[in-house]
């Protein structure tokens, strides 16, 4: 099943997006969604809203009522609210919640500013940035879908909101690497970079480098490496429990709680 998650963790929604659409025909299917959706929630430790993409939505007749479960449950782990979201003129013949004509129209009633999901603006910088957590080592990767120089501070200062969004997923230390293929510097974004370490260095990062560097090595504001995997071998593991598990208070069993 090609299924695709986008986190608003700031926003608190969780777009979920289907390339190639959703048909529903044996409960195989469900199975692999509840397994993807399962597995996207690990990130989640707070309610959220689903913007559930429905452009191609066929549910066998039989299988609607499972289906409909398969909402409920997810419903129980922190899910708020469920909306989907079809071309305009074109809603499915059947869904057991709301869907509403238009992606921006769905968008705009989540509260988020813009979606994400559909459509990648590569002439955006924010929409440029690719963030990609590797919890079980401790990496957080940061690449760049074309060509981007971080010309002035403001550059480096949406760099670091979008990193803030992720950082919601990390509950132990991590490093940051870069992949430089696309990246260059100039020297004002450079220094601005400095005060971006220092923020994420208050939030559990342990280490910043980068391979692959476009521009001479001099110009980046964190040690580069000629390769992936020479810049990897640099980086510490951090712990023995993986990032992606929560050690919160609000993680505590209903058991537990009625103790306190």
């Amino acid at each position: 099943m090609n299924v695709q998650f986008e986190n608003h963790l700031s926003a608190r929604v969780v777009e979920v997006h289907f390339p190639d659409g959703l048909k529903v025909t044996n409960k195989s299917d469900l199975a692999a969604l509840k397994t993807a959706w399962s597995e996207n929630l690990k990130k989640w430790h707070s309610p959220y809203t689903c913007l559930f993409d429905c452009r191609v939505l066929e549910v066998s007749p039989e299988l609607q009522p499972d289906f409909e479960k398969l909402i409920a449950f997810f419903k129980n782990f922190f899910m708020r609210s469920i909306m989907g979201f079809c071309a305009a003129g074109h809603p499915p013949a059947w869904c057991p919640f709301e869907v509403i004509e238009g992606y921006e129209a769905a968008v705009a009633k989540t509260g988020l500013a813009r979606g994400a999901g559909l459509q990648r603006d590569l002439s955006d910088l924010r929409s440029r940035i690719q963030i990609d957590n590797d919890f079980n080592a401790h990496v957080m990767e940061i690449s760049f879908l074309a060509d981007t120089h971080l010309e002035s501070a403001s550059d480096v200062t949406t760099l670091r909101s979008k990193v803030q969004n992720i950082l919601k997923m990390w509950h132990s230390p991590y490093s940051i690497i870069f992949n430089c293929v696309n990246l260059t510097f100039s020297e004002p974004a450079a220094q601005e970079f400095v005060r971006f370490e220092k923020f994420v260095k208050s939030f559990f990062c342990k280490n910043i480098i980068g391979y692959a560097p476009r521009g001479e090595k001099g110009t980046y504001p964190f040690q580069t490496f000629r390769s992936r995997h020479l810049a990897a071998a640099e980086l510490e593991h951090s712990g023995i429990q993986s990032g992606s598990v929560a050690n919160c208070s609000t993680r505590k069993t209903p058991s537990t709680r009625s103790n306190e």
